[in-house]
Order: C-alpha cells, then sequence, then structure tokens
C-alpha cells in the first residue's frame, strides 16, 4: 500500500498540471502579525474572503473577491482555513470518512481522489488526512511515509499544522515507536520531527530529545520551532509552573494556524503538575480558538 501511494504522489506533485482549477471558495485569515501595540483592548478578529481561490502555496493567497470585484493577495501563513464549494464525489466521500473516523476508508480512497488532479493544496491536505488517518490506526510506516513525500516540496502552514505530531505525553503503541525510531534518520527534516514526537514517551525518550535539539538548529522556521516547543514536554512540574507564562506567550505569537498543538501541549503540562484550574483557564482560550478543526482530532487520538 505504502509503494502505491507512493508512485502516485510522485505523479501528481510532479508531473505538469493540464488545467488551473480555479474554485469558488471561502478563505479564514488570522489578523497580520504586527509588532505594535494594538490600539484596542479587542483582539482583532478573523476575517473572511468569498471568492474564486486563483492560487494557494507556500508563500500566498490569491483570490479574486467578489464583494470587491478585484484580486486580493495575502501571506500564506494568515490562512487559517479554506472551504471549497465544489468538490467532486469522491472527495467529498473521503472527507466525510475522514470525519466520522473511517479511516480504512481514508486510506483506499486517497489514491483515487488524487487522480482526480485537484490542485495541489489540496493534493497536500488530503495526503495529510491520509497520514492522520494512519497515525489514528497506528500504521506509523504509512504514515511517516506520506509524511516524508509531502516534505519534497514547501507545504502552506494550514497544511503543515495538520501534521500528526503527539503534542500530548499519552503513551504510544510499541509498532508506533519503532516505525518512528526507524525514520529518525530519515532526510526529511519533517518526517524526523514527527517521528522524535511519538517516541518523547517511549523508552528511546533520551534519543528523540537529542534528535529534537539537533532539528532545533534548523534553518527551517517550522522546523527549528516545532522542535523547540516539543521539547517542553519533557520539563518537571517545577519547569512548567515556572515557564508557563512565557510558554504561552511563545505559542500564542506564532502564526495563528500553528497555535493549536503548542497549546494543547501546555493545558497537558499543566494537568500533569496539578495544575487543575490553570488547565481549564486555557482549555477556555483553545476553545474559543478559530482552528478547532485540528484539536478534534489532536485530542480524539
Amino acid at each position: 500500500m505504502s509503494k502505491c501511494l507512493f508512485l502516485l504522489l510522485v505523479l501528481c506533485f510532479f508531473t505538469g498540471y493540464q488545467q488551473l482549477a480555479i474554485s469558488a471558495s471561502t478563505v479564514w485569515l488570522a489578523p497580520p502579525l504586527s509588532t505594535q501595540p494594538s490600539p484596542s483592548w479587542y483582539a482583532r478578529p478573523v476575517t473572511k474572503h468569498a471568492g474564486k481561490l486563483i492560487q494557494f502555496d507556500h508563500k500566498e493567497v490569491v483570490i479574486f473577491d467578489e464583494e470587491i470585484g478585484q484580486q486580493v493577495r495575502f501571506a500564506s501563513a494568515r490562512v487559517i482555513w479554506i472551504e471549497v464549494d465544489e468538490l467532486s464525489f469522491l472527495e467529498k466521500q473521503l472527507r466525510q470518512s475522514f470525519e466520522k473516523k473511517d479511516d480504512n476508508a481514508v486510506l483506499s480512497g486517497l489514491t483515487a481522489v488524487l487522480m482526480e488532479r485537484p490542485p495541489v493544496w489540496r493534493q497536500q491536505w488530503l495526503t495529510m488526512l491520509a497520514a492522520i488517518a494512519a497515525y489514528r490506526t497506528n500504521r506509523g510506516e504509512i504514515s511517516l511515509d506520506l509524511i516524508r513525500q509531502l516534505d519534497q516540496r514547501p507545504l502552506p502552514l494550514m497544511v503543515l499544522a495538520w501534521l500528526p505530531i503527539a503534542w500530548t505525553n499519552k503513551p504510544m503503541p510499541q509498532s508506533m515507536t519503532g516505525d518512528a525510531m526507524n525514520q529518525l534518520s530519515n532526510t526529511s527534516e519533517i518526517t524526523q520531527l514527527t517521528a522524535s514526537s511519538w517516541l518523547l514517551s517511549s523508552p528511546q525518550r533520551e534519543v528523540a530529545i537529542q534528535k529534537l535539539k539537533s532539528l532545533e538548529l534548523s534553518e527551517r522556521f517550522e522546523i527549528s520551532t516545532f522542535a523547540k516547543l516539543l521539547l517542553w514536554r519533557v520539563s518537571n512540574p517545577q519547569h512548567v509552573l515556572q515557564s508557563v507564562e512565557r510558554w504561552k506567550t511563545t505559542a500564542l505569537s506564532l502564526p495563528m494556524v500553528l497555535q493549536t498543538g503548542p497549546l494543547v501541549l501546555i493545558k497537558d503540562k499543566l494537568l500533569a503538575s496539578g495544575s487543575t484550574e490553570a488547565a481549564k483557564h486555557l482549555q477556555w482560550s483553545i476553545d474559543a480558538a478559530p482552528i478547532m478543526q485540528q484539536l478534534q482530532w489532536i485530542e480524539s487520538r
């Protein structure tokens, strides 16, 4: 199965497209990052733009905004969600299977959906759903292989945010940690990062810590940042209580689409440290965040 998926992904990602798929979509954008203090006590709102999605990659999103009748461009890092109006029957079916946690159907249906050649960003996102489906069903080899393939070209943060990283210290099955150990030397840094996160609650924890420390030196912002944050998982209760406010500041300074996993990590460490009330308050903040789709699968494992 893994080999079949590999061949298909190479076909879809690395061959030319015969058409530019422009679809009617609604794009949700986080407010732009600012180094200046806000003049208002209220958080700046998430905005949305409805229209034709012309381009979306790791650099920018381009939309023909129907309300103002012209193209608008935004940094890709601001995109937190995209709702596409027109999907094929097969793609709708795969998405529904994922939401129902019918993970076998997700994995078996991916090939047919990618054969339809949706836009590259949707191929990436759907493949990430399949990586999550493999993760949820303890098929670590398949999950990590799909992640390795995705890392062959830059990913929008909206896709990267869905990596099946283990943000909490819940124990992983032995089969998953074995698959993770086999991939620690993979040339893909995203694969190394994900595999290391699976090992942090295993007997191979020290190996994972050393790998994450090396990934902190990565030239890729998302790799170095997530590696640094994942090392919070090995903090003792006293260090957690001393660091939690700084951790929250760090997590909330990330692009909004990347905040959910780190906040779940902090909540998990607060609970483990006996700070139930602080964890409850943090959960309220998480519940109010606009990225609840991610939280649903992070906490449902």
